[in-house]
């Protein structure tokens, strides 16, 4: 299901909505947890835990959650049997733009830029350029992988103490892997009128210029393909050579799984 124009009313009017990504990775760690996915992140018996748990509190608890669903739907059947509800499925790209209803996504993001609500963004240090591309509010760091166990509780904290004790006035957006996904369903639990958007690694290529999803290699016509796209969202030092050094960092944190 295609609701990214949906995604966009709901920001528009403040609508509480919910979208989580539940690919591959999140699969493996549910239900077969060992080993690591694409990004490093272990395979621990507490996130598998969290995992489940979360996935099955939003579909049966949430009115208005829509979980993306990963490409080839080979998870589908045994996530429906895990939850007694049915699931909200949606488009696993709802957010990332890869030439699919990319004029869609392109009004979505300018929307969420010029919304008047408190946006709160959960990532990692080199995304920092986000905050500039949909005027973010608070930007809250957390490591390039590997951070549930030790940082899960803190980052929450911090993530609550952010959206403050007005429920309903605020975008959640996550860039963290794995445990975004729990931490969507904590809030939820906490500030169930919120929207929370769950981009994932949509924003890598522009904020950073590397594909921590695709090519291993800068793909300059990748990149002027979303620049252009995003003209609208885009401010006018996003060029400056300050932001060099995130370039040059990217190269050795981002995509690390990826063969060369």
């Amino acid at each position: 299901m295609d609701i990214t124009e949906y995604l966009t009313d709901c920001v528009n009017n403040n609508i509480p909505v919910s979208f989580s990504k539940y690919g591959d990775g999140e699969y493996s760690a549910m239900f077969q947890p060992y080993g690591c996915n694409c990004d490093r992140d272990p395979f621990t018996y507490k996130l598998s835990t969290s995992l489940k748990e979360s996935f099955k509190y939003i579909v049966e608890n949430d009115v208005n959650a829509y979980i993306g669903l990963w490409h080839d739907h080979s998870n589908k059947i045994v996530l429906e049997q895990f939850v007694n509800k049915p699931v909200k499925w949606a488009k696993y790209h709802t957010l990332i733009l890869d030439k699919v209803n990319d004029d869609k996504k392109a009004i979505l993001y300018k929307t969420i830029k010029e919304s008047k609500l408190k946006k709160i963004i959960i990532c990692n240090r080199l995304l920092i350029k986000s905050k500039l591309l949909l005027n973010i509010d608070e930007c809250i760091f957390v490591p390039f992988n590997n951070w549930f166990d030790e940082s899960f509780y803190n980052v929450l904290q911090k993530t609550k103490d952010a959206i403050g004790t007005e429920d309903g006035n605020h975008i959640v957006i996550t860039c963290a892997g794995m445990s975004s996904k729990v931490l969507i369903c904590e809030l939820i639990k906490s500030f169930p009128n919120g929207i929370y958007l769950d981009f994932g690694s949509a924003m890598d290529l522009l904020c950073t210029k590397r594909d921590s999803r695709g090519d291993n290699n800068f793909s300059e016509d990748n990149y002027k393909y979303l620049k252009d796209l995003l003209k609208d969202c885009l401010p006018e030092n996003w060029e400056h050579e300050m932001y060099n050094d995130i370039y040059m960092e990217a190269k050795h944190q981002l995509g690390l799984h990826l063969p060369n």
